[in-house]
């Protein structure tokens, strides 16, 4: 079903006089299951031409800091000596997506990429395409089942696009073997930007160094299947139970890798089925979580292009919390205040702590932190704003369409009205009581806030 994950999108033709196959690798990080670079192996031993893969590095990124692109670069560096063992030339580009597509795309037959759902991303996909003078083929190579075969459009709910998703999963769960090209690259002489180790590079970053890095999450293919093993033998079988309570962790932690491309949905499903049955609760329950609301959240950032701002979320939650946008609130803080964790809510400093120290959220308490936000903030739309912004700059998952279907559920997307209240309006409402009743919430505190 490889054929069924590519996307011709300028319409053009490959150039068989030209040297070499162009993999321009970008959210896809990795070598297994890796659909992009399986196409482009296949194109280049149509064509009997050498694989060339560029990956960029620019600072020139919204929220550029250290924290998420030390993560980056210790995954992209691993992957040197992998690419040279399949006898496929592996470089390192120093500049933009854009800019490094054009300038190796000259000597190529025809250029290959990963889909992007983000609207900065697919900007530059367009851009790249039109100006390229050979075909430009994109491969949804991060979702299991490719976003434009399910929907042709925003699809309202998970449930509505659960039933889509599992009538083509088993389709898509093919065993994907990475194998040599027929032709080498060694002869081919590129400049690469070689440094030896991430702190070189972020050091030759004109990125934000005030952001710090964390001890939690170390980047690379082999950390995440490291992650993904001790996850299913160690917390799968009580993850329906226990993947809400922020006290323990029974969450997998894979979102960041999952964010960079380090691993792949599909190897993560595959794995999972090679130890647990379908039918299994936890695995129903994992399922619903990595492919039911991720892919919604694609297909929320593929046909949204306000998937990050206010204007994107549905009418009637735009309307019910304008209705309300005047109620008091208990007390404002500012940007600085909030930044730092210093509200009156112990539960919300807790999370936002968390975030600060460890470069991810709980997901249960990252629903309440961006749900108080309505509470600690003039209007909803400042509220919202504030929850990007942080999000971006201080999540290692962060940018990512998950983030971004997260925030905006809590503001309504995805969701149903409920009963009415002050601020919220008819948005579902999360409490400090709930956390109580749920959960021994001291225990978090404890853990987050005992400086």
């Amino acid at each position: 079903m490889l054929e069924k994950r590519v996307f011709n999108i300028n319409g053009k033709f490959p150039n068989k006089s030209k040297k070499y196959i162009l993999y321009c690798m970008e959210s896809s990080q990795r070598i297994d299951y890796n659909y992009a670079l399986l196409y482009s192996i296949e194109l280049a031993d149509k064509y009997i031409k050498p694989l060339v893969v560029i990956f960029n590095i620019t600072d020139r990124y919204k929220h550029s800091n250290q924290r998420y692109y030390r993560f980056m670069i210790e995954g992209i560096l691993k992957l040197r000596g992998l690419f040279k063992d399949l006898g496929i030339k592996f470089v390192i580009n120093r500049g933009t997506f854009l800019e490094g597509c054009l300038k190796f795309s000259k000597d190529a037959v025809t250029v290959v990429t990963e889909t992007n759902y983000l609207k900065t991303q697919k900007r530059w996909r367009e851009e790249a395409a039109k100006l390229v003078d050979v075909s430009f083929f994109e491969v949804e190579s991060e979702v299991v089942v490719p976003v434009r075969l399910v929907s042709n459009k925003q699809e309202p709910y998970a449930m509505t696009i659960r039933p889509k998703i599992f009538s083509l999963l088993e389709s898509f769960l093919e065993d994907v073997e990475i194998r040599q090209p027929r032709v080498k690259a060694d002869s081919l002489d590129f400049e690469s930007w070689e440094l030896d180790s991430p702190d070189d590079y972020l050091n030759s970053l004109n990125i934000d160094k005030s952001v710090p890095t964390v001890d939690g999450f170390n980047g690379g293919t082999y950390e995440a299947e490291r992650r993904l093993i001790e996850f299913i033998e160690k917390k799968l079988h009580r993850y329906k139970e226990l993947r809400s309570d922020p006290t323990v962790d029974y969450q997998s932690n894979l979102s960041p890798y999952l964010h960079f491309g380090q691993i792949s949905p599909v190897e993560i499903v595959k794995t999972i089925l090679n130890n647990y049955p379908l039918e299994d609760e936890n695995v129903k329950s994992f399922f619903n979580e990595l492919i039911v609301w991720r892919e919604l959240a694609r297909n929320f950032c593929f046909y949204n292009p306000l998937y990050n701002q206010y204007e994107g979320i549905p009418y009637w939650a735009k309307q019910t919390l304008e209705d309300h946008k005047k109620d008091p609130r208990e007390r404002i803080y500012s940007l600085e205040e909030l930044e730092s964790g210093k509200t009156h809510d112990p539960y919300w400093n807790a999370a936002q702590r968390e975030l600060l120290k460890s470069g991810k959220m709980h997901n249960y308490m990252r629903m309440y932190w961006a749900k108080k936000l309505l509470e600690l903030t003039p209007d909803p739309k400042t509220a919202f704003d504030i929850a990007c912004y942080m999000n971006d700059k201080y999540e290692i998952d962060g940018r990512d369409p998950n983030g971004y279907a997260g925030i905006s559920w809590c503001f309504g997307t995805h969701d149903r009205p409920w009963k009415e209240r002050k601020i919220f309006g008819k948005i579902r409402y999360m409490s400090e009581s709930g956390l109580k009743k749920k959960f021994n919430i001291n225990l978090y505190l404890l853990k987050w806030l005992k400086d």
